[in-house]
């Protein structure tokens, strides 16, 4: 464990012209941040864990870990984002409580599968001990994983997902060690397979029944529910259920009921919806089995990725209060009708939790340049007319030809492409086209900027002329929904913040794959084609990816054999100095080869095999094979990331 004291702070000049204001209008911090990032005096990305304490400093935290050897990408996970998520959820859910008189309480849980990092859930287990938090699984393995750490007594150990019969063994079993785990029925075929294994077992079971709701969620995940989705007990299937458990002499068993309509919802008003139907089902079902004692809401409570408020697939149009007391006020109005008692409250609010505590710092390799309008241009090669009239366009253009010319250009660069084509045009003449076209682009649109009115196919030409950011890290490793459903994740640099930053880019990361790219940006209004960056000087330039520890790590993918990022976790100690607590190594290019099943001993051998006979042939020296099995072996251990 490592504690950092931020060093005395020297004042900053008052010369600088870009402001904190600016930057905000230009990365949208304030909409998307949600107080726990900010922007400091000298200009780096600040994080305020509890959104009202002390701020560290992520550009130093960079820099001291790159001093110590851990190389970007580093993902950081900031623990008490964690703990201040839960607290807040907890407290929303307590205000509505009270506002409504609500005879129950709130119990969180949180579905591992939204980060099964176990780093991740110890934090999220231990800031939720105080408020039973329990733990949701979703498959054998994610039950296997978690049924021997979560000993939080009276805390839920939810069973969802398709179940075997070893799976609902050991969650009955567990109940003998303290865990209070409630299978969670979600295929009919799984509720003869409880009762007969619990009367094997000679274990009472606790039960749920997820429903099928024909209410449909919004956003991206908005097939969740409806009389399609692919999980859940219709309501025949339910009615069916109860007349089972009563046959059988358990229908005290059933406690819960439980529903889900798709992750991230961005509309209050399809969670209103559904809680019509919802509570409805509860009443019914509590008539029916008086033992009914938890309503579960699942999950789907959103998060604000770009900050604008609105039900935009990345936003979400309402607060977590307002989505507590929505809840609170449902339940209690449909259980007062129907004179039952009051349910304890259970959501599944995965994302809500975790999404904010983790920013994923790369940095910036290289830049593809792009050509400006520069003041001349020397004359062509050769004497190819084609090439003359290229020439011609970009010394006259005007602001109000600039227009004309650009069709000009196109069908000019269209002929010169089909005399090259035909073997007319030399390639250094084909050079020098490619080269005047990207000129006059750029200078069509400087001039444009002189019209009350611009063209939208000029104003496109922005998208023509952005530069390419190469940054270290793989997109489908670190950030796979980005590429798979286009989830908006804010990206804004580190540090140089006091620096207007001028040059309009895109970012593409290693892997050898065209989709490897980030080309859409949170933007105050709609999301961006491309971001403002800094133009590179002699110092590394770091940019963090924000908001991604909901689902990204294990949803990652070894594309070019891209492995896990190097992590560490950050806590605050009692003085208020940030702590690396864990520090994690990024994979290494033996582990990813193995998980492909390439053996490092057997790499090894078989380039033993290859020196010796190219030793044999004289083509290599000893001191060449010396030194190709030191690198080999060296790089087997090494980050599978550029070492900058």
């Amino acid at each position: 464990m490592t504690v950092f004291v931020p060093p005395v702070e020297k004042p900053i000049s008052s010369k600088n012209v870009w402001n904190s204001s600016k930057n905000n209008e230009m990365f949208w911090i304030h909409g998307w941040g949600e107080n726990y990032f900010d922007i400091n005096e000298k200009g780096h990305i600040i994080v305020r864990p509890d959104r009202n304490g002390p701020t560290f400093d992520l550009y130093e935290m960079v820099q001291s870990l790159v001093q110590r050897g851990i190389d970007p990408p580093i993902l950081f996970r900031f623990d008490g984002i964690i703990k201040d998520r839960i607290q807040r959820l907890c407290a929303s859910f307590d205000g509505a409580i009270r506002e409504f008189n609500y005879q129950n309480h709130y119990r969180p849980a949180f579905p591992i599968k939204v980060n099964q990092q176990k780093h991740v859930v110890d934090v999220i287990r231990n800031a939720g001990k105080d408020f039973l938090l329990g733990l949701e699984v979703g498959s054998k393995p994610e039950l296997v994983g978690v049924l021997s750490i979560h000993n939080t007594d009276g805390a839920l150990l939810l069973c969802n997902g398709y179940k075997d019969a070893e799976y609902i063994e050991l969650a009955l079993l567990s109940r003998k060690i303290g865990r209070r785990s409630i299978i969670i029925v979600e295929q009919f075929y799984e509720l003869n397979l409880v009762l007969e294994i619990a009367s094997k077992l000679g274990i009472d079971a606790e039960i749920g029944f997820r429903m099928k709701p024909s209410s449909k969620g919004s956003g991206i995940w908005a097939t969740s529910g409806g009389d399609m989705a692919k999980f859940g007990l219709n309501i025949h299937e339910i009615i069916m259920g109860v007349e089972i458990l009563k046959k059988a002499g358990k229908d005290h068993w059933l406690k819960l009921l439980h529903f889900h309509i798709g992750s991230q919802i961005t509309s209050i008003v399809s969670i209103k919806k559904a809680l019509r139907e919802a509570t409805r089902m509860y009443t019914e079902l509590a008539k029916l089995c008086p033992s009914m004692s938890f309503f579960d809401t699942g999950g789907g409570l959103g998060v604000d990725y770009d900050g604008t408020r609105t039900s935009s697939d990345s936003s979400m149009n309402y607060s977590m209060e307002e989505y507590a007391r929505d809840i609170v006020y449902a339940v209690g109005s449909a259980c007062d009708e129907a004179h039952i008692p009051h349910p304890v409250i259970v959501s599944e609010s995965g994302r809500a939790i975790v999404a904010h505590s983790s920013v994923l710092v790369t940095e910036v390799i290289d830049v593809a340049p792009i050509l400006g309008p520069v003041g001349e241009m020397g004359p062509p090669p050769g004497n190819h007319e084609l090439l003359g009239e290229m020439l011609n366009l970009y010394q006259t253009v005007t602001p109000k030809t600039c227009h004309e010319v650009l069709n000009d250009a196109y069908d000019l660069r269209h002929n010169i492409l089909e005399q090259f084509i035909q073997g007319n045009i030399s390639l250094a003449e084909r050079g020098y086209a490619e080269s005047a076209f990207r000129h006059l682009l750029a200078r069509i649109r400087q001039l444009s900027k002189e019209l009350k009115y611009v063209p939208s196919d000029i104003e496109k030409l922005d998208e023509k002329l952005l530069k390419m950011y190469f940054c270290n890290f793989s997109v489908f490793q670190s950030l796979p929904d980005s590429w798979a459903i286009k989830q908006l994740f804010p990206v804004m640099p580190i540090h140089r913040l006091n620096e207007e930053p001028k040059v309009r880019a895109t970012i593409v990361d290693l892997t050898c794959d065209s989709d490897g790219k980030i080309d859409r940006f949170v933007h105050p209004k709609e999301s961006a084609k491309y971001i403002h960056l800094h133009e590179l000087d002699k110092t590394p330039y770091y940019l963090g990816i924000f908001l991604v520890g909901a689902y990204q790590e294990t949803l990652g993918g070894l594309h070019n054999l891209f492995g896990d990022t190097n992590a560490v976790h950050i806590d605050m100690d009692e003085a208020g100095n940030w702590v690396f607590k864990h520090e994690i190594e990024g994979n290494s290019m033996s582990e990813v080869l193995r998980y492909v099943q390439y053996d490092s001993a057997d790499l090894i051998e078989r380039l033993r095999l290859s020196i010796e006979k190219a030793l044999k042939e004289g083509r290599l020296t000893n001191e060449e094979s010396a030194q190709l099995k030191k690198r080999f072996k060296e790089a087997l251990e090494h980050y599978t990331y550029l070492v900058v």
